[in-house]
């Protein structure tokens, strides 16, 4: 382990004290105390010998000091030609294949295995995304790769000519019991951003399943707009949304009272001021991180940190990690390690991605899980690549776009190849 000592005056106290408080903050601020700490060291140790009483000794671990949270992609070469990211090997099977003019529009896809099965749900509309009528919809699998017809998870609830749609917001279990969980808003407005609401009557739906169907439980969340559904940062579940105008919060909640949400919001000057989509995993040193895409297209990811379990969060950065400014997903192996999937290609989302780390602040090893994606089947309304993953056994299942792909996990250790 490597160390440094530092031979502190008694009178530099308040130095240390303002060391401590600044590495809370963050490295860049921790930066001046420690260089005047040093030389403080320096100055004491050329008195040592006529000052011996005075001086206390203290080791300090290189380890300890934060790291750069802008530094989250180890070598950024390695994707610097995103076309040509290594291909690993996968199985690619289709959930559900859209009809023209009639289900043509398919997104924010999520999946969870649960039960025995596989469950997939994702937006789907006649045409356009976020179309007035655009409903939820689901299908099951057992093995992932032969998937039911798709049923109606949340039905269009004033028909196509009404204002009211549905946006999908995730699937997660909780206490043995898996639900999923919906958007309902009366408009989709972004070109209003920063100006008006964006989302009227924005309202996040709980349903849960019975085995068979979906049964709805009523509100979730008010004014919340999340993109993965709540987890547990320490004792608590956290959620990151955005309320009606498209501004960046988070909620925790008590898990014995999981619609009771205490808001904090994130709102943050240029060039943070439109934070989207945000993952967030915690690492082994128990700090949070929030990993949230760009939609100033800097095309860059941006890196924020929490060492209180979610309830403050360090001032964003942008990081070294490319970005095609879509959507991000987190997560951790059974093996330990945390992975990073997303589009590393600033010019399309082409290829998707996924980059590995031990600690949870930089992440190497990236390998493409689908690249060359074939054109749009009805022209530019189709979107592509939209990353969620679940695990199964010695299997990795992720769907993009509606595509189901297959990953296989290491038993040693290491990540998966």
């Amino acid at each position: 382990m490597e160390t440094t000592n530092l031979a502190a005056l008694p009178k530099n106290a308040a130095l240390a004290a303002r060391l401590s408080s600044a590495l809370r903050a963050g490295w860049k601020a921790a930066l001046p105390c420690m260089a005047a700490l040093l030389m403080a060291a320096s100055s004491s140790r050329a008195q040592e010998n006529r000052q011996k009483e005075d001086i206390e000794v203290s080791d300090f671990r290189i380890s300890d000091f934060p790291k750069d949270p802008a530094h989250l992609l180890a070598n950024p070469q390695t994707v610097a030609a995103p076309m040509d990211i290594p291909l690993a090997r996968s199985r690619t099977s289709t959930v559900f294949q859209g009809r023209e003019n009639e289900s043509q529009f398919n997104l924010h896809s999520y999946i969870a295995w649960h039960g025995g099965l596989f469950i997939a749900a994702w937006s789907s509309s006649k045409i356009h995304e976020e179309d007035p009528d655009q409903h939820i919809l689901f299908a099951t699998s057992e093995d992932g790769h032969a998937w039911s017809e798709p049923r109606i998870l949340a039905r269009d609830p004033d028909g196509p000519q009404g204002p009211k749609r549905w946006i999908t917001r995730g699937l997660f279990a909780d206490r043995g019991k898996l639900y999923a969980l919906g958007a309902l808003v009366s408009s989709a407005d972004y070109g209003k951003r920063g100006k008006d609401v964006v989302w009227k009557d924005l309202a996040l739906m709980r349903y849960q399943w019975s085995g068979k169907e979906w049964e709805p439980l009523g509100p979730y969340a008010e004014n919340c707009m999340n993109n993965f559904p709540p987890e547990r940062l320490g004792d608590r579940l956290f959620m990151a949304c955005r309320d009606r105008n498209m501004d960046l919060f988070t909620a925790t909640a008590d898990p014995s009272a999981p619609t009771q949400w205490t808001y904090t919001r994130m709102t943050m000057p240029p060039p943070f001021d439109h934070l989207d989509e945000p993952s967030w995993f915690e690492g082994p040193d128990h700090v949070a991180h929030m990993i949230i895409r760009d939609n100033l297209r800097s095309h860059k990811l941006i890196h924020s940190y929490s060492r209180d379990a979610g309830q403050t969060w360090s001032l964003p950065v942008h990081t070294n990690y490319p970005d095609a400014t879509s959507k991000n997903f987190t997560g951790r192996t059974s093996t330990g390690w945390f992975y990073l999937i997303n589009n590393p290609n600033a010019e399309r989302r082409d290829p998707l991605a996924i980059s590995f780390s031990r600690d949870g602040w930089t992440f190497h090893r990236t390998v493409a899980v689908r690249k060359g994606a074939p054109q749009p089947r009805f022209g530019r309304n189709s979107r592509r690549e939209s990353p969620v993953s679940t695990r199964h056994g010695t299997q990795w299942f992720a769907v993009g776009h509606l595509l189901h792909q297959q990953r296989r996990h290491s038993n040693h250790g290491n990540p998966p190849r």
